[in-house]
């Protein structure tokens, strides 16, 4: 059967991305997603489903998220794969889509779904369980559930910290653990050494080449901003535009 370049499709995607192209973005995966279902590639129309996911969870469009977050989950079905670790994958992106337009308590079952399958079919160390965690314990601070989203919290920091090329993951883990240790505890000690850790990994130059730098510099600027520190959400914000003009 012939099927679409993945490779291909990811690649053009990830250069649209890299130049904050959303439009170009938009139209990659919409192209792609044509050319899958005119040759009957269902698996590699599952994968641009994936992306497009995502896609629309960066741009805030509800509606179409959801509804490819549903065309992919039926898809898995149809596909008889919801048992491997690629319907895994996919559970976790549908999830988080669901948690970024308000429907945490909805998107639970399927980050529990995913841990099931991770823990079936990877090493307990595997980096997908610390952006499965990550992606969890936003949801469980939406519910209200502080002491469970302050431990996948910290699995996700302690995974990624011992992981070769992780170091952006980490810094997003540290703040996002900053926000839900202050909407606990304002003045918990903890906030500021987090924030502090995930500066200097920011400022790092080792990860200046990561392909995702930029993306976390803008995704954790604000955050930086909201906890008083302007100089810092200054020079993030600085860093991705930088980044994006070189692109």
């Amino acid at each position: 059967m012939t099927k679409i370049s993945v490779y291909e499709f990811i690649k053009e995607l990830d250069s649209h991305f890299a130049r904050e192209d959303l439009a170009g973005a938009g139209e990659c995966v919409l192209k792609w997603r044509e050319k899958a279902r005119e040759i009957g590639d269902r698996s590699g129309e599952l994968s641009v489903l994936n992306e497009m996911i995502g896609y629309y969870r960066r741009t805030g469009e509800e509606q179409p998220a959801l509804n490819a977050v549903k065309e992919a989950f039926d898809l898995i079905d149809e596909l008889d794969i919801g048992s491997e670790v690629t319907a895994a994958t996919i559970y976790l992106n549908g999830a988080t889509t669901m948690k970024a337009f308000g429907r945490s308590a909805e998107a639970m079952p399927y980050y529990e779904l995913t841990y099931k399958i991770f823990r079936s079919k990877l090493p307990e160390r595997d980096p997908l369980f610390a952006g499965l965690y990550n992606n969890m314990a936003l949801a469980l601070q939406d519910n209200g559930e502080f002491d469970g989203a302050r431990e996948c919290f910290r699995r996700a920091i302690d995974i990624t910290s011992s992981l070769p090329r992780q170091e952006l993951e980490t810094a997003i883990s540290c703040v996002n653990l900053a926000h839900l240790l202050y909407d606990k505890e304002p003045e918990d000690a903890e906030i500021m050494p987090l924030l502090d850790r995930a500066s200097a990994i920011l400022r790092d130059s080792a990860v200046f080449g990561y392909d995702n730098y930029a993306f976390t510099c803008r995704k954790c600027a604000p955050s930086f901003g909201f906890f008083g520190l302007f100089l810092e959400e200054k020079y993030l914000n600085e860093r991705a535009d930088e980044v994006y003009a070189g692109s």
